[in-house]
């Protein structure tokens, strides 16, 4: 499951790439995209790396922080207040900051970041339900239907991840736990990249 669930990322990419012509226009799609582009690109990098028994945990650090800063715009793509726009590049920011402190004051850079992911799951998920709040009536919609699909791939996700880095000095105290939950993980990472196939496959020429 490890192996198999990063590589269902190249099912939505291959499906929106055939459907370029149907999104090219619209920022929110170009973001969803990019992320899908930015998580196969660290999904390579982080199983070249574990194949030669490199410590690739820096490279989450770098991840998290990254990750957030596509999620923040993806949202800002999706949103339409100023002032929630604004708060998302705020958070960002703020979020930067924080993970490097965080690093700086544990000496945590070869270890793994769970506070930060958690936060950062935390965050998202929050997002995620209060645009679930605001789009619920309004997914008939070829635009909204895509945003909707995203956002529930992105809920998710992220709302398993932030039990997962919550609970994760709980869990690495026992293997067989362990292994579990991260294959449970690695399994709604699959789904969540299902569903991003699927806002994209669904997508329709607007005329």
């Amino acid at each position: 499951m490890a192996v198999l669930a990063p590589s269902v990322i190249l099912l939505p990419i291959t499906i929106a790439v055939l459907k370029y012509g149907y999104w090219k226009h619209s920022s929110a799609k170009r973001m969803a995209f990019a992320y899908l582009l930015f998580s196969a690109f660290f999904n390579i990098v982080a199983s070249v790396t574990t194949y030669k028994k490199v410590n690739n945990l820096p490279l989450l650090h770098l991840y998290t922080v990254l990750e957030f800063w596509v999620i923040a715009i993806l949202f800002r793509c999706i949103f339409k207040g100023n002032r929630i726009r604004k708060l998302l590049i705020y958070l960002a920011i703020a979020f930067s900051i924080f993970s490097v402190i965080y690093i700086m004051m544990t000496d945590n850079l070869f270890a793994y970041n769970t506070l930060s992911r958690f936060l950062e799951s935390i965050i998202i998920v929050g997002f995620c339900i209060y645009f679930l709040y605001l789009d619920f009536s309004n997914i008939a919609s070829n635009e909204s239907m895509f945003n909707f699909s995203v956002v529930v791939g992105l809920l998710l996700y992220f709302s398993s991840a932030s039990i997962l880095f919550g609970l994760s000095n709980a869990i690495l105290k026992n293997r067989i736990f362990n292994i579990l939950i991260w294959n449970l993980h690695a399994t709604i990472m699959l789904i969540m990249y299902l569903i991003f196939a699927w806002a994209f496959l669904r997508l329709k020429k607007v005329p």
